[in-house]
């Protein structure tokens, strides 16, 4: 078993987000390990003295990340040598491997870095590629303790680097891992759970997780056991299964983001791409503009705000607008064409809705949006009604709209389901 400790007062008093524990989690647990138990503490010394010595008794492994960085608030190594019933002595090879780092940094090694070389006793060192700190291990009481430094673009590096192949070393492969993770948009738990309950196959080595990350939801199936080719056939009955009763809501199964795979889609279609963006202020072409490549089917994008932008930049009719509302079925659709055929891009898609806190009546409420697609074949629009607050909205609506546009690219329609929301 393996348990996680991260410490800092940043983490335990919210100001900053445990990316490190997420990160070690994930890269163990790929690699077919367990974690039993993760842990933050402050910087305090008896804190991390505590954490260290009431570990589950089963633990074999304690990866810990944080407070060896130069500062009078890093105290990992001297609550560690406590801990130990050691003391601190200046490592060495700690020292020649700081200096190095600054060296190539061309900078000199600050006197008060000096702190870091200063690791408990019998401390094996722990190369780390990026950063200046080194990290460290010690073994006390038939237990491996890996310390690790804070910063998690190093964390991630000695990570791979090295605590994995440590573990593996150690405690020897844990056998055959195989995992699926499918994406999916337009459901929530609980209408997963319905449609998968009493189908699932019985399997005594492969599990499934369902992890929620607005606005959408990840299926994990894991396959663990020393027999490669039942894990394989295993994970594969259930990714059947799955995608049987869930696959129009599944848009990825490799991981890709949702803009990635529209974007691919309409480089297989040599096809190009205008965006006419309300309420979402130009999140859809922020999203469409991080993909690499993207200028090869994205012409251009129209931010229209207000009511005289969309008449002037996309010929909206303004009777239109003043008839039906810029929150309409007609004015979504009118974007939509306008901003194709001004790009003379193959197809125009636009948004139109209500982000809240206000703007909404009882015919539209706050979280109603339109999404239109235009082509050669016509203009959908489809009416969508949200909840949560203006960020969340606007979030919801970006990724609805590019979801429709990836339906659209591999139906030729966007289904009505994806018009309920979730």
């Amino acid at each position: 078993m393996i348990e996680i400790l991260t410490i800092g007062d940043e983490l335990i008093s919210g100001k900053t987000l445990d990316e490190n524990a997420h990160y070690i989690a994930a890269a163990l647990h790929a690699q077919g390990f367990i974690i039993s138990r993760i842990t933050s503490v402050g910087d305090g010394i008896e804190n991390i003295c505590r954490a260290l010595r009431d570990r589950l008794p089963d633990t074999r492994f304690m990866v810990i990340t944080g407070g060896l960085g130069p500062t009078d608030d890093d105290r990992t190594a001297q609550a560690a040598a406590k801990a130990f019933g050691t003391s601190c002595v200046l490592h060495p090879d700690a020292l020649s491997a700081m200096e190095r780092a600054y060296a190539a940094l061309g900078r000199t090694m600050p006197e008060a870095a000096r702190k870091q070389a200063l690791l408990p006793q019998g401390s094996i060192l722990i190369p780390n590629p990026v950063g200046t700190a080194c990290g460290f291990c010690i073994t006390h009481d038939g237990v491996e303790f890996i310390f690790l430094p804070g910063v998690p673009e190093e964390v991630r590096a000695m990570t791979e680097g090295f605590v994995i192949n440590h573990v593996r070393t150690i405690s020897g492969s844990p056998g055959y891992v195989l995992t699926k993770q499918l994406t999916l948009f337009g459901l929530w738990e609980s209408g997963i759970k319905e449609r998968l309950t009493g189908r699932l196959p019985d399997s005594t080595i492969v599990t499934v997780g369902y992890y929620p990350q607005f606005p959408d939801v990840t299926i994990s199936i894991t396959g663990r056991g020393l027999d490669v080719d039942l894990v394989r056939h295993e994970v594969e009955q259930y990714e059947a299964v799955i995608m049987q009763y869930l696959g129009p809501y599944v848009y990825a199964t490799t991981g890709e983001r949702l803009e990635e795979i529209v974007g691919r889609l309409l480089l297989e279609r040599t096809a190009t791409l205008a965006v006419a963006e309300s309420c979402t202020g130009g999140l859809i072409t922020h999203r469409l503009t991080n993909v690499p490549g993207s200028s090869a089917y994205l012409e251009r994008a129209y931010i229209v705000y207000s009511n005289r932008a969309k008449h002037e930049l996309l010929a909206v009719p303004e009777d239109l607008i003043e008839r039906y509302g810029a929150v309409s079925e007609q004015v979504a659709r009118s974007m939509a064409i306008g901003a194709r055929g001004y790009a003379r891009t193959t197809y125009g898609l636009a948004v139109t809705g209500i982000a809240g806190p206000s703007g909404g009546n009882a015919e539209k409420p706050v979280g109603t949006v339109f999404v239109g697609i235009a082509s050669d074949k016509g203009c959908e629009v489809v009416r969508y009604r949200f909840s949560g607050s203006r960020e969340k909205i606007k979030i919801i609506t970006a990724h609805t709209a590019l979801n429709a546009l990836r339906l659209l690219l591999l139906t030729g329609t966007i289904p009505q389901h994806t018009a309920t929301g979730i």
